[in-house]
Order: structure tokens, then C-alpha cells, then sequence
């Protein structure tokens, strides 16, 4: 069983151990630190990297390195907590334009009636348009989707197992899509030296994103205490 929410997990990685000595370490961050343990541990040194790097200023790259860690929490734990992410238009697209080009290729403008007429000037196949036409329906609904931080929140609100009748708050999630956006825009290394990020604002973003998933996973240290003292009562009566 997992140990108090006031404590770091002794099986913690190695660099658990300097962790522990350091005054940023909060009883929140201690608690993100237990639910990763617990829920997500391939994400778990993620976090422990970046925490560490926030209060490491002369590190080359640092601001890089953490907001790379948070994009990746942003797109990929919704998929290790058992919830199906939506799609991005960067992984969609492509292959979808790629089937147009192929379709274009194999079935070329032509002046022949029984290709679709689209204007005076130019004819496409019926192959062509019903790709078109997928393509632009597809562009609707990708529009209609949850934005990655919404999911992202999502994720972590239904992994506590509440019940489908509680919603999330309406804060939360512009919080997430407002941190998201932060950390997007300089996760990867800039093409020019003028372009290189510098920390301003990162520690408070960084916060901001880690009071916005306590505030969905804090319920899970309540829960757990109260299911720790059942059982404590439980083992002081079996003795």
C-alpha cells in the first residue's frame, strides 16, 4: 500500500534523495509526487526532472527540458490513465492530403461531363471531391473537439472514478488550455538565438499547472487517508 500523502515513497528513483532534503518540496508537490507513484509511474520521473530543473537556473536548455515535460504530461498520461485522446490536426492531415494527392494523380482534372463540375475553368473527378469533402468534414469536427488541455483535464478528473454526474469546473480547464499554450511554444530548441526562451514567468506557469492537477487529484489523498485509518482501526482490533 502506498504510504502517507506527507511523505515521499521510499521506492522513489535515485534522485528521490536530494528531493527530499529540498524546501520546495510542498505537501502538494509531495502528493503529485505519491498519485504518480501510484497512477502514472512512467510519468513519475518526468515530474521529479522537471521540479528539480525549475530551481536549477543555470542548467543549459533548462527551460526546454520543462516545458518539454509538460507537453508530454499534456499528451500522453490521458492515454496511460485508460482514456482515448483525440487526435491532433498534425496527425490527421497528412495522411488525409496524402490520399487526395494519390486520387489527384490517379484521376487528373479533366473537361470530360462526367467529372464534377466545381467552377467554369476546372473539373475534378467524383473520387477528388468526396476526398475534399472528407477532408473539410473532418476539419469540422476536429474544430468541435475538446482543446489538449480539456482533455487533459478530463483525464484527470474521471481517474479519481467520480461519478458521471460531476463536471468539471469551467476554471480549471481554461487553466490547463492557458498553461498548455505556455509550455507548447517553448518546448523545443529554437532556430535562431534570438528566439531562445528565457525563464521569465516559468516558475509561476509551472505552479499554476501543478495547483490546476492538484485540484483534480486531491481528492485521492482524502480518500486514502480515510481508507488508511479503516484499516488501522481494523488492525488494532485484530490484536
Amino acid at each position: 500500500m502506498a504510504e502517507d500523502s506527507g511523505r515521499v515513497n521510499e521506492n522513489l528513483p535515485a534522485m528521490q534523495g536530494t528531493l527530499n532534503e529540498q524546501p520546495y518540496l510542498t505537501r502538494q508537490r509531495r502528493e503529485l509526487i505519491q498519485w504518480l507513484t501510484d497512477r502514472a509511474p512512467s510519468f513519475l520521473d518526468g515530474y521529479l526532472g522537471a521540479l528539480q530543473l525549475l530551481h536549477m537556473r543555470a542548467f543549459p536548455a533548462r527551460v526546454h527540458f520543462i516545458c518539454h515535460a509538460v507537453r508530454d504530461f499534456y499528451r500522453s498520461l490521458p492515454a496511460s490513465l485508460g482514456f482515448q485522446s483525440q487526435k491532433r490536426r498534425s496527425e490527421v492531415y497528412p495522411q488525409m492530403v496524402e490520399e487526395l494527392c494519390g486520387l489527384w494523380r490517379q484521376f487528373p482534372p479533366s473537361t470530360t461531363r462526367s467529372s464534377f463540375e466545381m467552377d467554369s475553368d476546372a473539373r475534378v473527378s467524383p473520387q477528388v471531391y468526396r476526398q475534399i469533402e472528407t477532408i473539410v468534414r473532418k476539419s469540422a469536427q476536429l474544430a468541435e473537439q475538446r482543446t489538449v488541455g480539456s482533455q487533459f483535464a478530463m483525464a484527470l478528473f474521471r481517474s479519481m472514478d467520480r461519478p458521471e454526474s460531476e463536471f468539471i469546473q469551467a476554471w480549471i480547464i481554461k487553466a490547463f488550455d492557458k498553461e498548455y499554450d505556455f509550455f507548447v511554444k517553448r518546448a523545443h530548441l529554437a532556430g535562431h538565438i534570438d528566439k531562445v526562451p528565457n525563464d521569465d514567468g516559468l516558475i509561476d506557469h509551472f505552479e499554476a499547472f501543478e495547483r490546476a492537477m492538484h485540484s483534480l487529484v486531491g481528492p485521492y489523498f482524502s480518500g486514502k487517508e480515510e481508507l488508511d485509518a479503516i484499516l488501522q482501526d481494523t488492525n488494532e482490533a485484530a490484536d
